[in-house]
């Protein structure tokens, strides 16, 4: 039965929203030296206050959900500092986010980790209570001692088949809705599946379910006797089939209208809206795909503008509402310092650039764009999501994982298959650019031959490799004539090395708007030679005149 909404509550989701920022404010308040409120909003709203920005909504995230740092009657208290000063002097950091919000005119929502970690402190591993007093309660999974140096267990997952920790994580949100005048409440997802019990996730979706009408209808409730709307937002996998697997029957939800707004995926580019369009077409849901700079798709951690814009481009091109941004930068590194906080982004010239062009992403279209195809796992270090270099399949989970990706992907030795990938390019190509394929490859078979008979090397992938980055093994020079690239089915020219990596020009008529087909082959080599050479990056960049 679809859910009966008012035609107050309509007109809040059809708010003119492209901009949605995921503020973690955890880091970020906790990096304050001091409880200075002053300072806290001059460096937490730096960037929204700049006048060239475009930020139309701040979801305000508080914790990994098991602990609070606002009064609750129902979670503990964080021991962290500074909020056990705030505590003592009455004052409350989720009130104060939300006001100053609102004085700006900007939508605040509250985002909720609903199956966070146990390690909001990372100095010690606590133990829940509630968790210790309903073990039954729990997943135990992929990361049984992570954190912990001595071995010891940590408390697990929440199962969402358990009725109890329905009607206990509702509690949460209900004391949340009543306590604080947001403007809408996002579950998210992401932190962390999985939610239902490995390997039988999709034949308990039902219950996952049921807790979304609950969730669904308290804010109703709390919408109704406050008299304005009360949405609400799930965020969940870039693709149905990752849904499915993680059992989230979004499809249900739309066509029930649970949900407002579907933030689509975390830390992947490639966000299947086309699939989400079907799936809540005839309903007022909005989607946003999230852009996670930090737990990042692999490779490509704080990555150039160029990259950024392709990808806006391409979520637009594919009928996006807009977009969420997370895990960026808020504040100049000169504003931290003058507090005494640390940068933890120092990109932040590439994120404020991003914030001011999404004021106007048709000129955006206009400007230099790099499109990027993806490498599995990676992001968030192998206990958590394998690596690409040592991948193998994440049953507990799909969310966060990239698992679809193709890269790397090994060249046929024998040079008879193209290796088939492809690239998305969406906002169309100027007749007048200058269009360029880039390709990074790995060949083990060459680590024999000294530098100068090589490529130089690349540096593949930062975050989540834990042994510091990731670097490709490099070609021998020479390679750059023996591999053909096809875009489309038209073989470009050889390509030209440029520091590490081949480049391949091609003409704007050979790219077409949207998916883009492009074929990898090993030519004009020895007959005896068994090499295993593989893609590890492949990006088309699109240069205006």
């Amino acid at each position: 039965m679809r859910t009966r909404l008012s035609a107050e509550h309509v007109a809040a989701i059809e708010r003119e929203r492209r901009v949605v920022v995921n503020f973690d404010a955890f880091p970020a308040v906790m990096n304050l030296p001091s409880i200075d409120v002053e300072q806290m909003k001059e460096a937490l709203f730096e960037f929204v206050d700049d006048p060239e920005t475009r930020i139309d909504s701040l979801w305000w995230c508080f914790t990994e959900g098991n602990e609070a740092y606002w009064p609750s009657r129902v979670l503990p208290f964080i021991e962290a500092p500074p909020y056990g000063e705030w505590a003592e002097t009455g004052f409350d950091p989720a009130k104060t986010l939300l006001e100053e919000t609102r004085r700006r005119g900007l939508e605040a929502f509250f985002s909720y980790r609903i199956n966070g970690s146990d390690n909001d402190v990372p100095r010690r591993i606590p133990r829940l209570a509630m968790k210790d007093e309903h073990p039954d309660w729990l997943i135990h999974t992929w990361n049984k001692t992570i954190g912990d140096a001595t071995g010891e267990r940590l408390n697990g997952y929440w199962n969402f088949a358990v009725q109890g920790v329905r009607d206990y994580k509702l509690r949460i949100l209900e004391e949340v809705a009543e306590q604080y005048d947001y403007d809408g409440m996002e579950i998210d997802f992401a932190r962390v599946c999985p939610v239902l019990p490995p390997g039988r996730q999709w034949e308990n979706r039902g219950a996952l379910t049921e807790f979304m009408r609950s969730v669904r209808s308290m804010l109703l409730r709390v919408e109704e006797s406050r008299g304005r709307p009360y949405l609400l937002a799930a965020r969940v996998p870039e693709n149905l089939v990752g849904c499915h697997m993680d059992g989230l029957d979004v499809e249900t939800w739309a066509r029930e209208e649970l949900v407002d707004i579907f933030a689509v995926g975390c830390r992947s580019y490639d966000v299947d809206i086309a699939a989400f369009r079907q799936a809540t077409a005839g309903t007022h849901v909005k989607l946003y795909p999230v852009l996670d700079d930090h737990h990042s798709t692999d490779g490509y951690q704080w990555p150039p503008i160029e990259v950024f814009r392709g990808v806006m481009s391409n979520w637009l091109h594919q009928g996006a509402d807009g977009l969420q941004t997370f895990n960026f930068a808020h504040a100049r590194s000169e504003t931290l310092a003058r507090y005494g906080m640390k940068d933890l982004w120092p990109v932040w010239p590439t994120h404020l650039q991003f914030y001011r062009e999404l004021a106007d992403t048709g000129s955006m279209m206009d400007r230099s764009r790099a499109f990027v195809v993806q490498r599995r796992g990676g992001g968030h270090g192998p206990f958590v999501v394998p690596n690409p270099e040592d991948w193998s399949t994440p049953r507990w989970m799909y969310f966060n994982t990239n698992m679809f990706a193709p890269l790397p992907a090994v060249l046929d030795p024998d040079g008879r298959a193209d290796t088939l990938l492809s690239v998305y390019v969406g906002g169309g190509v100027p007749d007048d650019a200058e269009v360029t394929v880039r390709l990074l490859l790995s060949d083990e078979s060459a680590a024999h031959l000294p530098d100068g008979g090589r490529l130089e090397r690349v540096v593949v992938a930062t975050i989540g490799h834990m042994e510091g980055p990731l670097e490709n093994a490099p070609p021998a020079i020479g390679i750059e004539k023996q591999v053909e690239l096809r875009l489309n089915n038209a073989l470009l020219e050889p390509a030209v090395a440029q520091e590490g990596w081949l480049a391949f020009s091609a003409a704007p008529a050979q790219l077409a708007a949207g998916e883009n087909l492009v074929g990898v082959r090993l030519a004009n080599r020895a007959p005896d030679a068994r090499r295993k050479v593989s893609v590890e990056k492949l990006e088309v960049h699109v240069t205006g005149a």
